[in-house]
């Protein structure tokens, strides 16, 4: 146990010596340490963990056809008009 202890002085000793390559390397564990958890987290909300809802197969899209598009987005404006409104809307 006390070669471990002499190694990790040693390596404190190498790093001090050299500053930019200590910063860099730090910098750059920093980096990929927090990409890896920021990438994990939305992988572990998005893929892992099942949905809110009691019934996730239930859920649908609504969609607006739109001369450039065959499937648009509908804003949360109309989307609160068709609601008021009671228009049906077709789900496919």
């Amino acid at each position: 146990m006390t070669n471990f202890w002499q190694d990790i002085r040693y390596a404190f000793r190498m790093l001090s010596n050299s500053r930019g390559f200590t910063a860099i390397a730090v910098l750059t564990l920093a980096l990929g340490i927090g990409a890896n958890t920021a990438l994990f987290s939305v992988v572990n909300g998005v893929l892992l963990n099942p949905l809110p809802f009691s019934n996730p197969d239930e859920l649908y899209a609504l969609y607006a056809k739109t001369p450039a598009f065959e499937q648009g987005s509908i804003t949360y404006a109309n989307f609160l008009d068709l609601a008021k409104s009671k228009i049906t809307l077709f789900i496919h």
